[in-house]
């Protein structure tokens, strides 16, 4: 009848003026590491807000760990280890780190098999970054490394690694996609890297977790764990750990008599 159509359309009304109340709305002021933040906190980011189109958001990218209540910031995404204890984390996933160079540069200098190795490559070196540390199984190595290229920005680095012109440790989740399309190799696939950590959502222990910070936490989370779940490793691996000769092509190892991993190298 027309007054239960009238009822009807009353209670729809309600329904969305009740949806519209909770659905998370207003500003949300974010900090990220720079090339971190760039490369893969961007893309996320631009994705929430086509999710949540009623949220507003200011990203900062700056190395430096900003004290969030001082500076106003609501969340950090952070990486490594995490120092202040009066923030809440949120893990996002693991931040491993890899060992990677161009096809051209393992053609024209080899492909390290141990740490050891890497003292007679050209390494990149992030900041003050010189000595390199590795673990496997009940093994722990230590090797110093050397390179014609210093820097504290980690773009330049990758951007020289994949001109050909030494060998990179940096984040997986930053190289995936070179890594995948072949413009990058991994090597040292039997060591893990001792800096290895995870990527963090932190904020302030005194904040309420509001429904639009909440909305941002959860959808991050799923967000890294859908790029975890895309990283090549668990495809392109056979069971001893290397690569399949199939997914991707070495060229040959180094010539050069290769040392005996020890404790500590030099």
């Amino acid at each position: 009848s027309y007054v239960e159509r009238i009822l009807d359309e009353l209670e729809s009304a309600r329904a969305a003026v009740g949806e519209h109340a909770t659905r998370p709305k207003g500003k949300l002021k974010v900090s990220a590491p720079a090339t971190f933040g760039r490369f893969i906190v961007a893309p996320a980011i631009s994705a929430f807000m086509r999710a949540y189109p009623e949220i507003e958001v200011q990203i900062d990218l700056t190395d430096r760990n900003v004290n969030l209540q001082e500076d106003g910031y609501d969340v950090a995404i952070r990486t490594g280890a995490l120092t202040d204890s009066l923030l809440i984390a949120k893990r996002l996933c693991a931040d491993r780190q890899v060992v990677v160079a161009s096809p051209a540069y393992l053609e024209a200098h080899g492909v390290p098999q141990t740490p050891a190795d890497l003292a007679h490559h050209n390494c990149l070196v992030l900041k003050n970054n010189w000595q390199w540390s590795f673990s496997r199984g009940d093994e722990d190595f230590s090797v110093k490394v050397n390179g014609r290229l210093r820097s504290n920005n980690g773009e330049i680095l990758l951007h020289a690694a994949l001109d050909g012109h030494g060998l990179l440790q940096t984040s997986e989740l930053r190289v995936r996609e070179d890594l995948a399309a072949g413009r990058l190799v991994r090597v040292l696939e039997d060591y893990e890297i001792a800096s290895n950590s995870a990527v963090w959502a932190v904020y302030p222990s005194s904040k309420h977790v509001l429904p639009k910070l909440r909305a941002l936490l959860d959808f991050l989370a799923g967000w890294f764990r859908e790029v975890e779940a895309q990283l090549p490793r668990a495809a392109n691996r056979t069971g001893n750990g290397r690569k399949s000769e199939a997914s991707i092509q070495l060229p040959k190892p180094s010539t050069r008599q290769l040392q005996q991993p020890n404790a500590m190298l030099p």
